[in-house]
This record gives C-alpha cells, structure tokens and sequence, in this order.
C-alpha cells in the first residue's frame, strides 16, 4: 500500500466518522429540542393539575357550605311547621273556647241586660261585634298607614340611590 492510499483510506475514514458524528448531533439536538418541548409541555400541564386540584377543593368546600346551609334551612323550615301547627291548634281551640264563651255567657247576659236598660228607660248596649268591627277597621287602618310610610321611605331610599348612582 501506497502512501497516498493509506492517506486515501485515512481521509474516507475520517470523512465516514465526521458524517457519522454530523448525523449522531443532529439527532442529539433533534431530541434535545423535543425533550425541552416536551418538558415544558409537562409543566404547563402539571401547572394546570395544581390549578384545577385548587379549584375544585374550593367548590368541594363551597359544596359542603351549601349543603350545611340547605341542612340547617330544612330544620328552620321542621321548626317552622311544628311552630306554625302548634298555633293553629291554639288558635282553634281558643276559638272555640270564645265561641262557647260568646254563646253561652255573653249573649244571654247581654240580653238580660239590655232588658233590664230597656224597662229602666235606658238605651241598649251595642254588641260585642260592633266593638270588635270597630276595632278591626282601626288595626286595617293602623297597618294601611304603616305601609304606606314603609313604601314612602323605600320610594325615597330608591330616588337617592338612583341619583347617586348617576
């Protein structure tokens, strides 16, 4: 062998290992871009687990708030029921118990009494009913007055937010 094809052969050696080596680095590069890409691809990825954990342990917490409050309204509302039964029985029994009262002792007293007025030249008594009638129309008259000055302050608290808000 001569010295030029040793040279030869040493040349096509190194050129084979440079094209060797200029390949094997770009497939090194290839796979570091990807690997940075994908890296950074997991990242964000593993930014937006933490973020969506976060949130839902807010609505979880947020779940359990309402339910605790739709919990205590149902026991509001148990009381509520049993409060507003109890009143409804009272309410009939003393109804009935004024009935009876009305119909047993003040009417035919109301009417011995008017007799007796009436032989003493006395004018009769107006009933109970008329009383209570008159004492109706002024609670109506007393809750009329009453809304009519809630509406009045609201009218009035609705035109100085209207105008501040302008």
């Amino acid at each position: 062998m001569s010295n030029t094809e040793l040279d030869t052969d040493t040349i096509k050696s190194q050129l084979s290992s440079l094209e060797l080596l200029r390949s094997k680095t770009q497939a090194l590069v290839d796979c570091k871009a990807t690997l940075l890409s994908k890296t950074e691809i997991l990242d964000s990825k593993k930014n937006l687990l933490e973020e969506t954990n976060v949130e839902k342990q807010k609505l979880q917490r947020e779940r359990k708030l309402l339910r605790e409050m739709l919990q205590n309204i149902t026991k509001d509302l148990t009381a509520i029921t049993e409060v507003e039964q109890s009143l409804a029985k009272e309410s009939e029994e003393l109804e009935k118990s004024v009935n009876k009262m009305r119909t047993e002792q003040y009417e035919p007293l109301h009417e011995q009494v008017n007799e007796i007025r009436v032989q003493n030249g006395m004018s009769k008594l107006p009933h109970i009913q008329q009383e209570l009638e008159a004492q109706m129309a002024k609670t109506l008259e007393d809750r009329r007055m009453k809304w009519q000055q809630e509406e009045s302050s609201n009218s009035s608290k609705r035109k100085s937010y209207r105008s501040r808000k302008s």
